[in-house]
C-alpha cells in the first residue's frame, strides 16, 4: 500500500516535472525566438488536426500538407512548424535527409500537443 501510494506520488511529480519542462520550452522559444513561437502560436490547430487526420506513420512534409485545412499554412510553415514540434518531443524524426525529413507518427504524442496547446493559448499576447 505504501509502495504503490509512492510511485503514484512519483509518477505524479515526473508529469509536473515534464510539464515545466515543456512551459519552460515554450518560454525560452518564445523569448529567443519570437517569429517562431508567433508561427507555432498561430498555426498549432491546424497542424495538430493534420498530425491525427494522417494515415501514414513516416509522412513527409508533403505528405502531411494535404492534410493542412488552413489554406495560409505554405509547405515551408509546416515544415518549420513540425521542426518545432521535434524539438518539443510531440513529435519524432524518421530520417532526416537535406531535402525531405520524413517525421515519426508513431511517437506522437497527443497529450503533449494538447498540453502545448493550453499553454500557446494561455501565453497568447493580445
Amino acid at each position: 500500500m505504501v509502495i504503490e501510494r509512492r510511485i503514484a506520488i512519483e509518477n505524479l511529480t515526473f508529469c509536473t516535472m515534464m510539464s515545466q519542462s515543456l512551459e519552460n520550452q515554450v518560454t525560452a522559444l518564445n523569448e529567443t525566438q519570437p517569429p517562431r513561437y508567433g508561427l507555432l502560436r498561430s498555426y498549432h490547430e491546424s497542424v495538430q488536426q493534420a498530425l491525427e487526420d494522417c494515415s501514414c506513420n513516416y509522412p513527409t512534409t508533403k505528405r502531411l500538407v494535404e492534410f493542412v485545412d488552413d489554406p495560409a499554412i505554405t509547405p515551408q510553415m509546416l515544415g518549420n512548424i513540425l521542426s518545432l514540434l521535434v524539438d518539443l518531443d510531440v513529435i519524432g524524426v524518421h530520417s532526416q535527409r537535406n531535402n525531405s525529413n520524413r517525421y515519426d507518427l508513431t511517437q506522437y504524442d497527443p497529450a503533449r500537443m494538447d498540453e502545448l496547446a493550453n499553454l500557446l493559448e494561455t501565453n497568447s499576447e493580445p
